[in-house]
């Protein structure tokens, strides 16, 4: 008998969620089958019937069914009827926010047929007891990182340099992730950037997102075409070198109504290349970035904290480096993927022995 994962998250699309649904299975230490359907959110409409029908063929060789994700949750019922096995599903906290009448109505009509819940943070943990699962229903376990066997920040910045055709000697504050409003680099831009007097700071943003041109608006209106370089989506070889050339990295997320940060993936990926992070202390990102470990906190939209923050850095390469080294040794020993797939195995066995 074995594990069966069902995901509409999976490479090779790109994100927090297909990274997660990748690492999980491919390090699950025990037998294991992965299902996997759907990439864009319209596609639940035929992957959820698709990932269910192929669930039920699987019945009598799986022990336990893991959703990937609360969007799933509406198969919980008719699979825990049909099969009388135990139905554990991730929460990333997002699922539980979505503005959408529908899918809370769904989730909260299956929320009973769900065996155990894993969150990512405590900040979703929340949310599920928020929405009346008991807490003994509740296991917390975050998101893990691949840290980089090796970094070399010097020649990675001489490749960016080139590459990008970046300006020299300018202090290199780098932000990843889709640009939604959340992520905080409007705010960061129009707010926190001008006031950096320290080292001709340069803001490279890699991703893309419904608020690009926003950002570009934003940009124009402060005058800081000179100091914000937007790069899009970028490849998995330029993304390793951003990671491991520039000098700090920044997670300026905002408060935004029904919506939120269930894990600050990004940033335990920057500090595990051996960057120094600036993060707000807002929602997941807590549990990515511990305070003085792998990262510095600031109060969320608190520009003079993250100006103070970034000027303590930019003062000083070896101070970024060895903060960053610091942080990327935490990292690595707190947020092994081989470490979070053996906490899923053993809490699934646990379940599984319940039965």
């Amino acid at each position: 008998m074995q594990v069966t994962f069902l995901t509409r998250k999976f490479p090779p699309a790109r994100g927090g969620m297909e990274t997660f649904s990748f690492e999980l299975t491919r390090r699950y230490p025990e037998e294991h089958t992965i299902l996997h359907h759907g990439q864009r959110q319209r596609d639940i409409v035929w992957a959820a019937p698709l990932l269910l029908i192929r669930a039920l063929l699987r019945k009598r060789s799986t022990a336990l069914y893991h959703l990937g994700d609360l969007v799933l949750v509406p198969l919980a019922p008719l699979l825990s009827r049909l099969t009388k096995r135990p139905i554990v599903v991730t929460v990333h906290a997002l699922e539980l926010l979505y503005d959408s009448w529908l899918l809370q109505w769904f989730i909260n009509r299956s929320l009973d047929s769900v065996s155990h819940f894993v969150a990512v943070s405590s900040f979703t943990r929340q949310l599920l007891v928020d929405r009346g699962v008991s807490e003994n229903r509740i296991s917390v376990i975050p998101h893990g990182v691949e840290a980089p066997a090796v970094v070399d920040h010097d020649a990675a910045r001489k490749k960016l340099d080139s590459v990008l055709n970046l300006p020299k000697d300018r202090l290199l504050i780098c932000t990843v992730g889709r640009l939604i409003r959340r992520k905080g680099v409007a705010w960061f831009i129009e707010h926190v950037l001008p006031q950096i007097q320290n080292g001709n700071p340069l803001y490279l943003v890699a991703s893309c997102g419904p608020d690009h041109s926003h950002i570009e608006s934003v940009i124009q209106k402060c005058g800081m075409s000179d100091s914000v370089r937007l790069l899009g989506k970028v490849s998995d070889d330029l993304l390793r070198d951003i990671y491991a050339g520039v000098d700090m990295f920044v997670v300026p997320n905002i408060r935004v109504p029904h919506d939120a940060e269930g894990f600050g993936f990004v940033a335990v990926e920057a500090a595990a290349a051996g960057l120094p992070v600036i993060a707000a202390r807002l929602e997941g990102i807590t549990e990515a970035i511990h305070q003085g470990e792998n990262g510095t906190l600031v109060e969320p939209e608190d520009a003079d904290a993250f100006v103070a923050a970034i000027a303590h850095l930019a003062q000083n390469k070896a101070t970024r480096r060895k903060l960053g080294q610091r942080a990327r040794e935490y990292t690595k020993e707190h947020f092994r993927w081989d470490d979070i797939a053996q906490h899923y195995a053993d809490l699934f066995d646990e379940l599984i022995q319940r039965v």
